[in-house]
């Protein structure tokens, strides 16, 4: 173990204290800094007396739909209980979101998702507007982030899910017909291509960077859907079949959140009255599904960070609330 203040590895034992709920917590010495921690500092059981069992089951009911006062009855806990471990481990999306393998090939699906956040307003002057991103052949759910449907909103998340995908070589982008998602990618991706490239035949300048590949299905009307590719792709890219261009399996996630969400099941909830709470929930959902929950579709107990390659087992609740983060988890 290093140590969490100089990430020293002159780090020794120093005693074990025993907390009121009989658990024995290991304490430990920094001989670089002089400073003392225990197993548990740095990660989201620091400083809890409850039995990180309890908390576990909190949250595990939590990512299957029950409300905060429900799952706070049910356990005998106090609501505020509840939310503080909730918010203690989507402090920690950050720490357990690896970037996109490098130079791998990556599908990522675009959609938005509306609920309601507060007051009962129109979905224009609504907070309660979700974008997605997830990758579609590992089901890995990169980013999911909630406000008012406006260009910030795309612009942050398209920012975020660009990020986690650049060190892939190949990157097909796909939407439902919102055009804000190309155009702010636009901004990230596009290259100029020199001159000895551009021909009477390829008479573009401005193109996508090589191997990146954006379209969106139009869903149209009178039930005539068609498939629009977003401005210009790099002359040495491939051109994907139309029938690949879908957002099916993001639509597939969005059922199952306004299943495991009951803020999108339109309730006026104790954490969904505004949008922090609502991100919240966002980011414990995420860690559930890309670490801890087997998808179906991947195999028999295989979850999404396993498909990307980030580990080779589902990881448990447990470990997330008592590690530091994905870089020193050791399975």
């Amino acid at each position: 173990m290093n140590c969490i203040y100089c990430e020293s590895e002159r780090v020794v034992k120093n005693g074990r204290k025993k907390l009121k709920t009989r658990q024995i917590v290991q304490s430990y010495l920094c001989n670089e800094c002089g400073r003392r921690f225990n197993e548990r500092s740095g990660t989201p059981m620091a400083r809890l007396r409850t039995p990180g069992s309890q908390v576990e089951m909190a949250l595990r009911v939590r990512g299957e739909g029950l409300g905060i006062r429900a799952t706070a009855r049910v356990l005998g806990k106090s609501p505020s209980s509840i939310t503080t471990w909730e918010k203690r481990l989507s402090n920690q999306l950050g720490k357990w979101s690896p970037k996109a393998p490098e130079g791998g090939e990556i599908t990522i699906e675009g959609d938005e998702l509306y609920t309601r956040v507060g007051e009962n307003l129109p979905p224009e002057k609504s907070e309660g507007w979700t974008i997605s991103f997830m990758e579609r052949e590992s089901r890995y759910w990169l980013e999911a982030k909630a406000g008012i449907k406006d260009r910030r909103l795309f612009e942050q998340g398209v920012k975020t899910a660009w990020g986690w995908g650049e060190p892939s070589q190949w990157m097909r982008w796909f939407t439902d017909g919102e055009r804000r998602y190309g155009k702010e990618l636009w901004k990230l991706a596009s290259i100029y291509l020199p001159g000895k490239m551009t021909t009477d035949a390829y008479p573009y300048k401005k193109v996508w960077r090589e191997g990146v590949e954006v379209a969106m299905k139009i869903k149209g009307s009178q039930g005539k859907p068609r498939v629009e590719w977003v401005f210009r792709e790099h002359p040495f890219t491939a051109i994907s079949p139309s029938s690949e261009v879908h957002a099916n399996h993001l639509e597939a996630l969005n059922s199952a959140l306004r299943r495991r969400g009951t803020a999108y099941r339109r309730r006026q909830n104790h954490y969904a009255k505004e949008l922090e709470g609502l991100q919240r929930a966002l980011n414990v959902q995420r860690l559930l599904h890309n670490w801890f929950r087997p998808h179906g579709s991947l195999g028999k107990n295989t979850t999404p960070a396993m498909a990307m390659g980030f580990i080779d087992r589902p990881v448990e609740i447990a470990e997330i609330l008592t590690c530091r983060g994905f870089c020193h988890f050791t399975p």
